[in-house]
């Protein structure tokens, strides 16, 4: 049995056996809230009272015959003369993309680590289904699932979500190390 540490702690009451208890105090009832009630109450009645005859009667609407109406044909539709679709034809939109710029850094893709062969091919076979071609690399008792290397992180993160898709969320992107 575990042990209990007392310190700090003053001991519980005991109670007495055959001591009665004191009785329960009589509840007040709340007169003020009770007051204020029927107030309100009578005042609301007193109101509508007062209001219920004041309302003026219309006089009832007298019905006209309806007006016969002419149907007049309509106008023929203009012809919309919008410039912008022939402009657009005509013009050329040249776009200046600036060169990239090698950083000379490459990244890496790892979607697993496990300690059996089995489970490390089971997610290979994963990835291959969306299209993937993923390395097992052997170090120590595991075996890692790796993709790459990618020259820009852009690349790696559009692969990690498409294979996300499919149900392997533990890709994670890091820099390569040959």
């Amino acid at each position: 049995m575990a042990r209990k540490d007392y310190a700090g702690h003053a001991p519980k009451p005991r109670k007495k056996r055959g001591a009665k208890k004191a009785p329960p105090a009589k509840k007040k009832r709340p007169v003020l809230a009770i007051l204020l009630f029927l107030m309100l109450a009578i005042g609301l009645g007193y109101f509508l009272a007062q209001v219920s005859g004041t309302a003026e009667e219309a006089e009832p609407v007298k019905k006209t015959p309806p007006k016969k109406l002419t149907v007049k044909p309509l106008p023929e539709k203009p012809k919309e003369q919008w410039q912008y679709p022939q402009d657009l034809q005509e013009k050329e939109v040249i776009v200046e993309i600036p060169p990239q710029q090698d950083t000379g850094i490459r990244y890496q893709m790892q979607c697993g680590s496990f300690r059996q062969r089995s489970q490390a091919e089971s997610m290979k076979a994963t990835i291959a289904f969306q299209g993937y071609t993923a390395n097992i690399r052997h170090t120590g008792n595991w075996y890692r699932v790796v993709l790459g290397p990618y020259e820009r992180k852009r690349i790696a993160e559009k692969q990690r979500h498409q294979i996300k898709r499919a149900g392997v969320t533990t890709c994670e992107i890091w820099q390569w190390k040959p």
